[in-house]
């Protein structure tokens, strides 16, 4: 479930380009959650945290690789995902965030029922890329675990979405009822960042980031309540046993 909290790094971003231009862009902060919920469903940006290493059993080659193939082009290109010259920091990180911001405001435009299939269209050589190099470094079975995860991670928004909707065969009732559950958790926390000081310290104290966990942890509940028992099981399945991604901020080296 802490996705929600790798969301607010990209919003704390936005935020910094706002106030850099003195005006800030309400499109682009209605972008940052279909943004964020397209890239928690992508392995490659789970491959590259520590605690999910670990829990794959990822040995030394392996975890290099990863770096070497996936820094920097993974994450919100800003601390966190990456260290050294192509992840966490540095000017490495400051041009894939401006190129994000690019793409954003190609997007600014895009009605909202269809966000998340543009995003998809816009950073398809991130998703794909990054999945193809991950499944050459990662075991069959360690890649069934990282998708586990991800679905995981992604919480009610992987219920929602045409993944989650193809791989349960969710019924038109039970997307309905799931896609309004996950809409209502959005409505949520916009509310609770515009409550914690209008993007200020306050949206980013650490009772702010509890909440926004178990109002996602609720949403979740609810979504897979949603579904029939022969599901719950499958859901069960494709998901395995829990496992909480924590997020991870490393400071780029003095060289970098």
């Amino acid at each position: 479930m802490r996705k929600v909290l790798l969301a607010s790094a990209l919003l704390a971003g936005i935020i910094v380009v706002s106030h850099a231009t003195a005006q800030p862009d309400p499109a682009l902060f209605k972008l940052f959650r279909p943004y964020n919920q397209v890239m928690s469903r992508n392995p490659a940006s789970l491959a590259m945290n520590q605690g999910v290493q670990k829990e794959l059993k990822m040995d030394e080659d392996q975890t290099k690789a990863v770096q070497e193939k996936l820094a920097g082009r993974v994450g919100f290109g800003f601390g966190g995902f990456g260290k050294g010259k192509g992840g966490g920091g540095g000017e490495a990180a400051k041009e894939r965030f401006t190129k994000i911001m690019e793409k954003f405001e190609s997007l600014k435009d895009v009605p909202e029922d269809q966000l998340e299939d543009k995003i998809k269209e816009a950073f398809k050589d991130d998703l794909e890329g990054t999945m193809k190099d991950v499944e050459k470094i990662l075991k069959p079975e360690q890649m069934k675990r990282l998708m586990q995860i991800t679905r995981q991670n992604a919480g009610a928004g992987y219920l929602a979405c045409s993944e989650g909707i193809k791989e349960l065969d969710l019924k038109d009732e039970q997307k309905s009822k799931i896609k309004e559950i996950y809409k209502e958790l959005q409505k949520d926390i916009d509310e609770l960042f515009r409550g914690g000081g209008g993007g200020g310290k306050g949206a980013f104290s650490p009772e702010t980031r509890d909440k926004m966990l178990s109002l996602s942890k609720e949403a979740k509940d609810k979504a897979i309540d949603a579904l029939s028992k022969e599901q719950k099981e499958k859901y069960k399945e494709l998901t395995g046993e829990p496992f909480e991604v924590k997020l991870e901020f490393r400071r780029p080296k003095k060289d970098d």
